[in-house]
């Protein structure tokens, strides 16, 4: 993961070096909590929440769009024995598992925001395509964020934003239950694919100079 993490800032570093008047990469931090949804926990929302954190890059195109690069690790763990059904009590499965995720994410301001602007603010939604590892680097699959957040620019240069975004997965095994016959305890639903979701905040940090917005579809006066 720290590899992965190297080998992504030098990318971002260099781009912002070689491209820098038409990119304003902008790079942050992310701290928040991951949890699961799947064959041992149905419904239950921040259930059994795990310490996530990362890397963040943004690139704002205008004052309504952006594209975020995020890099990040987080755990997922649950328990058969939290919940009252019956076949989950019997089953008694628990498992903790590191998650790695390495996606991007488009985000739509509902208002507009400048992140050169001081005290400019805006809800948003998200949604994109990501690369999830997990079961200590054995299992690889694919997952759908979505989710919803809002973003505040502390100062010109400091952007702050809380966000909640659901992953819908490829995988059935992130809880560690693999398909077996109807006499063996650990079983799983191999139709339902395994979902988890991640909350958190993320701090990205503005070096370009400030420039004026031209966004294509503003009205020239």
């Amino acid at each position: 993961m720290k590899k992965i993490i190297l080998i992504f800032t030098v990318v971002i570093y260099s781009l912002n070096l070689g491209l820098s008047q038409k990119l304003n990469i902008q790079p942050g931090i992310t701290l928040g909590t991951s949890y699961y949804l799947g064959d041992v926990n149905h419904v239950k929302q921040f259930y059994s929440p795990g310490f996530t954190y990362g890397l963040a890059f943004r690139q704002s195109f205008n004052e309504h769009y952006a594209l975020r690069l995020n890099v990040l690790k987080g755990k997922l763990s649950g328990s058969d024995l939290d919940f009252q059904s019956g076949y989950q009590q019997i089953r008694a499965h628990s498992f903790v598992n590191d998650i790695y995720e390495i996606g991007l994410q488009l985000e739509f301001n509902f208002f507009e925001f400048n992140n050169f602007k001081k005290k400019s603010s805006s809800p948003y939604i998200t949604a994109g395509a990501a690369l999830t590892i997990s079961n200590s680097f054995q299992n690889y699959s694919f997952a759908v964020p979505m989710g919803i957040g809002y973003k505040y620019s502390v100062t010109k240069r400091l952007t702050l934003s809380a966000e909640w975004a659901f992953r819908n997965t490829t995988s059935d095994n992130l809880d560690l239950l693999y398909p077996g016959d109807i006499y063996t305890k650990q079983i799983t639903k191999t139709k339902n694919d395994d979902w988890y979701s991640v909350a958190g905040l993320t701090a990205t940090y503005n070096f370009a100079n400030e420039k004026k917005w031209c966004p294509a579809y503003k009205k020239i006066k």
